[in-house]
């Protein structure tokens, strides 16, 4: 099974995006798409899938090939389908060939039998054994929970539905398989489960995606687009990039020489074309001259595309304690909460990825903390000269569709901005003149990104909360993201999908579940720990398949009861003082808080500065009850590392 590629032509608005290509898939190569946006990746694969046709030249595939494209629309009958349902009927009804099976049976029609012997062989080639079983498989693995099997399409969100049509690909089965962008609306856990899935899939892979360590992982070549002419090499992405650095500056110094040479010949063209005894050798160095210049045309550098380039503005100063959540709780309407109530510090200049399943409650986190969102109980209490700038993706949804470009950042940004400000950060997010008076329901998912980031750019925050910053950006716009994140010196959490930025911008690690939060010094650590756990689930799953249980003596039973009972109470000795010592201390800093917003409203109150000895007072006071309750949080956080360190020792011996 192979894709053949011959003299592939296709053009937009005038401008070739393939001129007589040719290439060959096989089976088993994974080819990773890549280049700019506007290039032709998604073209390329709609062409290779019969959705869009070639201006000139022809793409082949085998007969009786089966193909897996994931279709853009959802038509009417589909969103009313149930997902479980939605995804089996792409395969085979073997309720037909079972039907045949007994007919054939009933009939003692031996050869009939024969054949559907090899038809069931066949069958179960291409589907598995156990159709059902392998949707429920894949539709777990892309992070459906049970609960959402039974719901129709239509109840899901749009990420959801997204991730249904490539369940509905992936269970089908294919020889040649197109994705485009499959990590979107993907989970760290979902995306590293689709990975293991495409490692295995033996078939002809051809993908766009903008993740760097998802390209690196699954492509076996590159195709990249958007230069003279595509480049195909037998690499993953990463190793593309090193291999075309080398061959670009081989073909600068092949340039240089070519270039050197041709001066060599003017010089001696210019010198001795007007002497007799030098014309004829002037002439023939002229038309090698000549030639040079033709082959020097070959060399001629790669057009030159605008890429994103940004720093932050340098952040305005904030008290050491950026802020502090004590016993945060939020649940919703239904009574479901995501987590126990949270305790936490964010310090001036931490840098925080927040990690975690699908569900798990980052992006409501991040909401509570924005003050979007109305949280059920707790104190979040902010540092007085912070200045927070939020980033999410549904931010773009608020953008007015029949706005222009300019008065939609003149309308969400600070009045006090001037127009020539305004333009000029335009054109720093690659949105220049020529996008001033554009509709936003003119710009693609990336344009709409990088407006919604230059109106956080104007706002010069000191503490930086970011939902997803990386989707919709294409790959270049993303490393120029990753950058502008590492030179950023302010405070910042964020939550992304995206495993390479997380991994380069050197942050410490919150992994939130139902037990609440666990902190890992780095991704790397986090990762570790996590590949850790994923290796001892499925030990302990085949563990659990061989185990038997034996029988235990009364008196074993007892011994058991007692030294279990034993270990609680000694845990329960160890942490009474230090749990009590918390309470107190909790205590404590809720009243220090309380009186803190007392103070604040005070001091907010301008009459209090006609008497300069009262408002010196109080002032004096706010500062003090501000110290005490910095002290008060971070004595609440060595008592609750003492807790937990406790608790880790005795893992596993108290119920």
């Amino acid at each position: 099974m192979k894709i053949t590629i011959q003299d592939l032509s296709k053009s937009f608005g005038g401008t070739d995006i393939f001129s007589h290509f040719s290439l060959e898939v096989d089976a088993g190569v994974r080819l990773c798409v890549s280049g700019q946006n506007g290039t032709g990746k998604s073209t390329l694969l709609r062409m290779i899938a019969g959705i869009e046709e070639p201006d000139g030249g022809k793409i082949i595939l085998p007969k009786g090939a089966r193909l897996g494209y994931v279709e853009q629309e959802l038509s009417p009958k589909a969103l009313s389908t149930h997902l479980l349902t939605y995804v089996i009927d792409v395969l085979h009804d073997w309720s037909k060939f079972w039907t045949q099976w007994e007919e054939a049976t009933a009939k003692h029609d031996t050869a009939r039998l024969a054949q559907l012997m090899q038809t069931q062989n066949d069958l179960e080639q291409a589907y598995g054994y156990n159709p059902e079983q392998r949707a429920k498989k894949v539709l777990t693995g892309l992070g459906f929970s049970e609960a959402k099997w039974e719901k129709t399409l239509g109840e899901l969100s749009g990420g959801w539905q997204e991730r249904a049509k490539l369940a509905r690909v992936l269970t089908a089965g294919a020889d040649i398989l197109l994705l485009d962008e499959p990590t979107n609306h993907l989970d760290i856990d979902a995306i590293e489960w689709l990975e293991t899935f495409l490692l295995g899939f033996e078939g002809a892979l051809v993908f766009v995606a903008h993740d760097r360590k998802f390209m690196d992982t699954i492509a076996t070549h590159v195709l990249y687009l958007g230069l003279q002419r595509p480049v195909f090499r037998k690499t993953n992405y990463s190793q593309f990039l090193v291999l075309q650095e080398e061959y670009q500056a081989q073909r600068e110094r092949e340039r240089q020489a070519l270039q050197d040479e041709l001066d060599r010949k003017m010089v001696f063209v210019e010198r001795f074309r007007a002497k007799a005894t030098k014309a004829r050798q002037a002439s023939s160095h002229q038309k090698m001259a000549k030639k040079l210049e033709k082959e020097l045309e070959d060399y001629r550098p790669e057009p030159k595309r605008k890429e994103l380039r940004f720093t932050w503005p340098k952040p305005p100063h904030v008290e050491k304690i950026v802020l502090a959540c004590c016993d945060l709780d939020f649940h919703f309407e239904d009574g479901k909460y995501l987590w126990p109530p949270l305790t936490f510090t964010i310090y001036r200049e931490n840098r925080i990825a927040l990690v975690g399943h699908n569900g798990s409650g980052k992006s409501t986190l991040l909401k509570l903390l924005a003050n979007t969102l109305p949280k059920c109980g707790g104190t979040i209490a902010q540092a007085q000269q912070l200045r927070l700038g939020y980033y999410t993706q549904h931010q773009m949804d608020t953008l007015r569709e029949d706005a222009n470009v300019l008065g939609e950042i003149r309308r969400l940004s600070d009045p006090h901005c001037n127009e020539e400000e305004l333009m000029s950060v335009l054109g720093l997010f690659l949105l220049g003149e020529s996008y001033f008076d554009r509709q936003i329901k003119t710009l693609s998912g990336g344009e709409k990104c990088r407006l919604v980031l230059a109106t956080l750019f104007l706002k010069r925050c000191n503490f930086l909360l970011l939902d997803e910053p990386t989707n919709h950006l294409d790959l270049e716009s993303r490393e120029a993201l990753c950058q502008a994140l590492k030179n950023y010196t302010g405070t910042l959490m964020l939550v992304a999908h995206d495993r390479w930025l997380l991994s380069e911008i050197d942050v410490e690690t919150w992994q939130l579940d139902t037990h609440g939060i666990t902190v890992y010094p780095s991704y790397a650590a986090y990762e570790e720990q996590h590949a850790q756990s994923l290796s001892q689930k499925a030990i302990k799953s085949q563990d659990d398949l061989a185990f038997v249980p034996k029988a235990q003596s009364k008196e074993e039973q007892k011994r058991l009861k007692r030294e279990e009972a034993e270990k609680r109470n000694q845990l329960y000795r160890k942490l009474k003082p230090l749990q009590k010592a918390y309470e107190e201390t909790e205590a404590t800093l809720n009243a220090l808080l309380q009186e803190q917003s007392t103070l604040e409203q005070q001091l907010s109150d301008s009459s209090l500065y006609e008497d300069p000895v009262k408002s010196q007072a109080l002032i004096q006071a706010f500062e003090d009850c501000k110290k005490k309750g910095e002290e008060a949080f971070e004595k609440l956080e060595q008592l609750q590392a003492s807790i937990d360190a406790i608790k880790n020792e005795h893992e596993g011996t108290y119920s």
